[in-house]
Formats: structure tokens, C-alpha cells, sequence
């Protein structure tokens, strides 16, 4: 019987599948987060609620028009399937961080070899952002995929030495522009072309790209695949396209005081702080990527006399810096904008990744178990503790003591986007007295409320009600019958 021990490719695939389970099993288990998931899981279940698969509802009767729908109707389309719970509505961002490994797979592999490529995904997968993020309710993850996407079919499409396959990648590269237009509008094109506009600039190679490329037939495929959901939103909301192209697109980011968002607030944050939030997001591997070319420096990789430092090389560097670069100078940003720069650093830590016997050395699975270690951490953490305003406990205490709840559930002055979701769209609320007044029925009611508005409450309100429970700052009353 053979005695040997596993290869470092096992380990490699134990790595990127444990990470894979870890998040998938996760996706269930602690409640949407306010305000982003909360925000957006309830969009889609308006969407399912509503049936309107054309114009995405912040709330009932108001249209949301701030991102193309996309995300949104892939955690619809969950709902319909799984039913309207948080497994659901994350269930898509993991299908889309596991096609983003499959093309950086396929891209490693045609650029480097099977075992960087290999390298490349469990790298990724490992990133702290990108883990986190496989299992959120946002536009980042599709968006990150069309990006990733596009500038992979971009390099196999003008680099195959065979025609079929440059062909088919090269019209691959007009379906992913079609889908960061879905995903995330023209910010991704300008995310996704930014790179691709440096290397060709930077090789000589400009005019080359446009004779290489299909353009007319391929603009035309992003047209067909983008351009009738832009038509029939702005025909339901006129002005729609006005202010997603202009408002979202230029005046969020070069107008640091833009009151034009009607959806949520400016996301105000110095200059440069891009550079550290892909300092944390690329957790631990923006780290290594520091000391790899440090080691590379030493050995000579950077100096122009040599042969190593490829277009492919290049081309890395330039996916890798053009968005942060490009946030640098702006200063509405959120942390997971820096989401569509992981992969190009899980390539680029596995280019650059020193190699014996082409094995990596084994110090690269030290890294490697440092993220999923953590995510299991956090999500028993999460179980644990909703986040400052998840709803989901008041809710669940309020199902266990009154399973036939008849009357209305009143948030007064103040309910999260999460009570929405967890209410299936009946909370109401009062953001006054008399409003709270008007919203009292006959039936047994429903009252929620922080600790700090109980004295705004009118007077002798609270003896008909008894508290059932408290979740953090707030309280939950039901009215005495």
C-alpha cells in the first residue's frame, strides 16, 4: 500500500472547498443586516409581492431607481424558489462569487498554468472581502463578476493563438459588458474598461484593440442584452435614465455635498481611504501581496534589463491599481467598492508566488486558513447578535406570543428597513403622536419602539400595552386584551 501524502493540489482543492462550505452554510443563519441587506432583501420581496420585474420598489408605491435591478432580481428569483427567508436572498451572491472563480480559473489557466490558476481561486476565496461579500445582499458581487468577465475575456480574446476560441471569448467580453449594464450601470464599464484603456495605452496597443475585436456585432449583443430593461424603466419612470447616468454615475462622486440620492445617504469619508479599505478587504493577502514584491524587487523581477516582467505582468498591475487610483480622488465611497480588485490580486499573488519544483511552498496555506477561520467567528457572533437595528428577534418573540397577530404593528418614530422584511411589508410607521393615534385598531396591536422615544409616546398610551421583550435599544409592547 502506498504511504504517500496528499499533494499540495489537495490541499489547494480541501482549502477552496471548506471555504465554499463554510459560506454556503452560513448563508441562513444570522438575520439580514441594516441597512444595506435589509434595504435590498425587501426590494426583492416587493418585486415578488408585486410582480413587477421592471421597476424595482424601495418601498410600496415608491420606485427605486438608484442601480439597475439586476441583483435584484437574481434574490427575487431566490425568493421564488427558496421561499422569501435570508438564505434566499443571499443564495445569489454565492452563485456569482463561484462563477467568478470558475472564470479567474479559466483565465489563470490559459495565462499562467493549472496549478497558479488553482493558486489564483483559493486565493480569492480566501480574500476576506470576497468571502464575505459571496454571501451578501448587494450589487458588488454580480457587478465584481461582470468586471472580472470582461477584462478575462478581453486577455484570452486577444491573446488565443486559436481563432474559435478568441472568437467565442471576444463575444464573452460584449456579454459581460451587457451584464455590469445590468449589474451596476455604467460605473462598471468605467471599472472594467479602466484597466483595459492603460494596458492597450500603455503596450501601444490601441488601435490594435479596435481592430481585434468584433465591435460593431458585439455592441450590438450588449445592446440587446442591456438596452430593453433601460427602455421599458424609463418608460414606467420617466427621467429614469437621467438620473441613474448623471446623478449616480458623476454627481455622487465628484460632489462630495450631492443631495441628489433619494435612496440613501452620501457616504462622506477622506480622501484615499480606498487604499485602506483594500488593505482590509484583501485581508490576509493584501499583506502578502506586500512582501511578494518585496521579494521580487530583491531578485531583480522590476529592472527593465529583465525578460520576466511580461505584458501579462503589466496587465495585473493595471487591473489592480485603476479603481483604487480612480476612488483616490473621490470622497463618497463605501467600503465594498474595492470588491472588483480582489481577483486581480488573487492573480497576481499567484504569478508572483516563488515556486520549487512548480509546488508553492507550503507557507501559503498558513494564509490561506486565515479567512475562513474568522468567517466562522463572525457568523457565530451574528447568530448571536442581529446587528444594532436587525429586527429579526423582535419578530420572532412577537410570532412565539402571538402567533395570530390581528391588529396593526407600529414602529413609532423610527423603523429599520428590516422590520419591513420580517414584517412581510406590514409594519407600519408613526413618526408622531397623532400618527401613532390614527394607526391603533380595534384588534390586538402591535407597538415597537426605542428606549430613548418612550417619552415621546402620548400620554397613558403605554397601559394598554405590556412589554413582551427588548432587543438592544428596542422594545417590544403588545396591546393588553
Amino acid at each position: 500500500m502506498s504511504n504517500s501524502k496528499p499533494s499540495l493540489q489537495f490541499w489547494i482543492l480541501f482549502v477552496i472547498s471548506i471555504s465554499v462550505l463554510i459560506r454556503l452554510l452560513s448563508l441562513g443563519l444570522y438575520p439580514l443586516m441594516d441597512t444595506t441587506e435589509a434595504r435590498y432583501g425587501e426590494m426583492a420581496r416587493l418585486m415578488v409581492e408585486t410582480n413587477n420585474w421592471v421597476t424595482p420598489y424601495f418601498d410600496y408605491g415608491v420606485p427605486f431607481l438608484g442601480k439597475p435591478p439586476m441583483f435584484i432580481w437574481l434574490s427575487a428569483i431566490s425568493f421564488k424558489l427558496f421561499g422569501i427567508n435570508e438564505f434566499a436572498a443571499r443564495f445569489p451572491s454565492l452563485i456569482c462569487a463561484l462563477l467568478n472563480l470558475f472564470v479567474l480559473w479559466k483565465l489563470a489557466s490559459f495565462a499562467m498554468d493549472r496549478t497558479r490558476a488553482s493558486i489564483t481561486v483559493m486565493v480569492l476565496i480566501t480574500s476576506a472581502a470576497f468571502l464575505v461579500l459571496a454571501g451578501a445582499v448587494l450589487a458588488d458581487p454580480v457587478m465584481t463578476l461582470s468586471i472580472s468577465l470582461i477584462l478575462s475575456a478581453f486577455w484570452i480574446g486577444w491573446h488565443s493563438t486559436d481563432p474559435m476560441q478568441a472568437r467565442r471569448w471576444q463575444y464573452l467580453f460584449y456579454v459581460g459588458c451587457g451584464i455590469a449594464l445590468l449589474a451596476k450601470g455604467l460605473a462598471a464599464i468605467v471599472l472594467a474598461g479602466g484597466p483595459i484603456f492603460f494596458w492597450c495605452l500603455f503596450r501601444k496597443q490601441l488601435l490594435s484593440f479596435w481592430h481585434r475585436f468584433p465591435w460593431i456585432k458585439g455592441t450590438l449583443l450588449t445592446l440587446a442584452i442591456a438596452l430593453p430593461w433601460y427602455l421599458a424603466a424609463e418608460a414606467e419612470n420617466p427621467g429614469l435614465i437621467e438620473y441613474m447616468f448623471i446623478g449616480e454615475h458623476f454627481s455622487r462622486y465628484l460632489d462630495s455635498g450631492w443631495q441628489g440620492d433619494e435612496y440613501g445617504n452620501a457616504h462622506v469619508h477622506p480622501l484615499g481611504s480606498i487604499w485602506g479599505y483594500l488593505l482590509l478587504g484583501g485581508t490576509p493577502w493584501s499583506l502578502v501581496i506586500i512582501g511578494l514584491v518585496i521579494y521580487q524587487v530583491k531578485r531583480g523581477l522590476f529592472k527593465h534589463q529583465q525578460q520576466d516582467l511580461t505584458d501579462w505582468h503589466y496587465f495585473l498591475f493595471c487591473w489592480l491599481l485603476f479603481l483604487p487610483i480612480f476612488f483616490t480622488f473621490t470622497n463618497n465611497l463605501i467600503w465594498t467598492y474595492m470588491l472588483p480588485v480582489t481577483p486581480a490580486l488573487a492573480l497576481l499573488i499567484a504569478a508572483l508566488w516563488p515556486m520549487n519544483n512548480d509546488q508553492p511552498n507550503k507557507g501559503l496555506f498558513w494564509f490561506s486558513a486565515v479567512t475562513p477561520v474568522l468567517m466562522i467567528i463572525t457568523v457565530v457572533l451574528m447568530m448571536n447578535d442581529g446587528g444594532q437595528k436587525s429586527q429579526k428577534y423582535i419578530f420572532d418573540a412577537l410570532n412565539n406570543k402571538v402567533p395570530n397577530q390581528s391588529g396593526n404593528i407600529i414602529y413609532f418614530m423610527d423603523r429599520p428597513f428590516s422590520a419591513r422584511f420580517y414584517s412581510n411589508g406590514t409594519a407600519l410607521l408613526a413618526d408622531n403622536q397623532s400618527e401613532l393615534t390614527e394607526s391603533l385598531t380595534e384588534h390586538q396591536d402591535i407597538l415597537v419602539t426605542k428606549k430613548k422615544f418612550i417619552a415621546h409616546l402620548p400620554e397613558g398610551t403605554l397601559k394598554n400595552f405590556r412589554k413582551e421583550h427588548q432587543y438592544r435599544d428596542w422594545i417590544l409592547f403588545i396591546e393588553r386584551k
